[in-house]
């Protein structure tokens, strides 16, 4: 009896034994599982911290770009190719000082072919969790004058038969009787169009409304302007919409950018001086060459009654005194009157015609034959910048293509009023044309025009825009507004 009793008791004993072995085991597991997750919650707020810092980098550099649109080395000795850096590392902490940590920035600047566009790669970690990296890609850029299809400093009118792709603003009114396949906006909310007496009328409006699209009961007198009678949301002209008021966008900066661009074409550029005689013939070559000819006579005005209308046509010139390769930053710099044609292929290049004083109104820019791409995947790109105007003379092409970025600083786009009367020796056969396809932008500060109402000019305008121009515009081209993300990728 007492060995049985004996034998019993160690029984128990081996089986607490067993027990707590077990308990301890799972205490063990529970512990290691807890201290597993604690390491992986401290590991997944660690990256996802780090991501916050990794994203203040991009942050703080896209300010940098903001106050200064070339530093592209943080002010510190620049790290070249392929890698563009690190700059850094940078210590970060966050406003409540919870959290602290590093980062590192590779600055890729822009092409010099006219890119605005900026990579930024910022490495990011928190300071107890170096291991624990995360990497952000950006673009950023700015974008150009090219952004709109046509950008207008006055009031300005496209008539029936005026099709666009592209944005449209104006710093004044906008009449719009054409297509629009974008967002047509003006600086004004209303005001009294010149073309036509009657009280004041919203900033961007249209008289080509189709009977029953418009509110009959519309009053439009004096006493409750603005007037207008096609609904806000008329899509069969204003097919994405239409905006006013919105920002002005001054055409006083450009003064400063032609005195330094000149200093660019000067240093790394083409500079023409003044011809002595008419200006200067410039045809672009798909081989980017460039041929130059002096101007030596051109065709007369045609008078009517007491007004005189520059025709703009070549009648003699020089064989080519220069046959070159495109500058290497793209911009040639004339201080002269030009015309221009030809076509390029892969080639980038900005043109300027500036007599001096640079700040004078007197020096154009003729278009009278096709000026072309051979890509139209941005790989090609023209930007053509006149003092005054951007004329397209009596005896252009029928049908006549132009595939380019067009500025007139202190005049105008377009084609000089050719009357055609019998009585007059404006009287030609080319005052009244086919067809002009702008494919690009234009940006005028006084009122732009092909066409007249009495017939004369081109018949049909197809503005085409090229949105490969906002943010990859032509070499060293004028921007506006602040750099702004155009990708954002976690690597």
């Amino acid at each position: 009896m007492l060995n049985i009793k004996y034998n019993q008791i160690g029984s128990m004993l081996v089986i607490s034994l067993v027990a707590t072995g077990l308990f301890l085991v799972m205490l063990l597991g529970a512990i290691s599982l807890a201290l597993l997750q604690q390491k992986l919650i401290i590991k997944k707020i660690a990256r996802a911290q780090a991501l916050h810092i990794a994203e203040a980098g991009v942050n703080y550099y896209r300010w940098v770009l903001y106050h200064d649109n070339n530093e592209y080395c943080n002010k510190e000795t620049c790290q070249g190719a392929p890698d563009y850096g690190p700059y850094g590392p940078y210590s970060y902490k966050d406003s409540s000082d919870q959290i602290e940590g590093y980062y590192e920035l590779y600055i890729t600047p822009p092409p010099v072919n006219g890119s605005t566009i900026v990579a930024i790669k910022s490495v990011g970690w928190v300071a107890d969790s170096p291991d624990n990296k995360r990497i952000i890609e950006v673009q950023c850029g700015i974008p150009s004058w090219s952004t709109y299809s046509t950008l207008c400093n006055a009031n300005i009118r496209f008539g029936e038969g005026t099709e666009v792709w592209g944005p449209i603003h104006s710093n004044g009114g906008v009449r719009f009787d054409g297509i629009s396949h974008n967002i047509i906006s003006s600086s004004l909310l209303n005001y009294n169009d010149p073309d036509h007496s009657g009280p004041n009328e919203f900033g961007v409006h249209t008289h080509a409304y189709a009977a029953g699209d418009y509110d009959a009961n519309e009053t439009c007198d004096e006493e409750d302007p603005p007037c207008d009678p096609a609904p806000l949301n008329y899509s069969d002209i204003f097919m994405v919409g239409r905006s006013f008021p919105e920002s002005v966008v001054s055409f006083d900066l450009l003064d400063n950018y032609v005195t330094e661009t000149l200093a660019k074409a000067e240093d790394n550029g083409m500079v023409l001086e003044d011809s002595g005689d008419e200006g200067y013939h410039i045809t672009l070559n798909t081989d980017d060459t460039i041929d130059i000819r002096i101007v030596n006579s051109i065709t007369p005005q045609c008078k009517s009654g007491s007004n005189k209308y520059d025709t703009d046509g070549i009648v003699a010139e020089t064989d080519h005194i220069i046959s070159a390769a495109a500058p290497n930053n793209g911009i040639v710099f004339v201080k002269d009157k030009v015309w221009i044609d030809g076509q390029i292929d892969g080639n980038r290049i900005t043109i300027l015609a500036f007599s001096e004083p640079l700040g004078g109104n007197k020096t154009d820019i003729i278009i009278n034959n096709d000026l072309t791409y051979t890509n139209y995947d941005g790989t090609d790109a023209i930007g053509l910048i006149a003092q005054r105007n951007i004329g397209i003379g009596l005896f252009s092409e029928d049908n006549l293509q132009i595939d380019a970025a067009l500025i007139a600083k202190e005049g105008r786009v377009g084609r000089n009023y050719f009357p055609c009367k019998d009585s007059s020796n404006c009287s030609s056969v080319y005052c009244v044309r086919d067809t002009i396809t702008v494919n690009g932008s234009l940006a005028t500060r006084n009122r732009y025009g092909f066409a007249y109402t009495d017939g004369t000019g081109y018949q049909i305008r197809n503005l085409n825009y090229d949105n490969n121009l906002t943010f990859i515009p032509p070499p060293h081209f004028p921007t506006t507004g602040e750099y702004a993300f155009i990708s954002w990728e976690e690597k």
